[in-house]
């Protein structure tokens, strides 16, 4: 699935491409170029600032959780 999102900074449109699991993972703005999280949920997805993301939607907080926790 891809979707088109919009930076949480400068509201520009962007088209993220092909997802296929529920991952969170960071997209770099085209027009701004700032850091910003998107997460796939069951109808879409959920757009976070760089470091307002819930621990569970942040990729290295999560990777750092789940390394930590002894799971894969």
């Amino acid at each position: 699935m891809s979707a088109t999102i919009h930076c949480p900074y400068c509201n520009a449109g962007q088209t993220v491409g092909e997802f296929d699991n529920y991952a969170p993972f960071y997209v770099n703005c085209e027009e701004c170029s700032r850091r910003y999280i998107v997460e796939p949920v069951r109808h879409g997805v959920v757009v976070y600032r760089d470091g307002e993301a819930p621990c569970c939607s942040d990729p290295e907080c999560r990777a750092t959780e789940m390394a930590g926790s002894g799971q894969e």
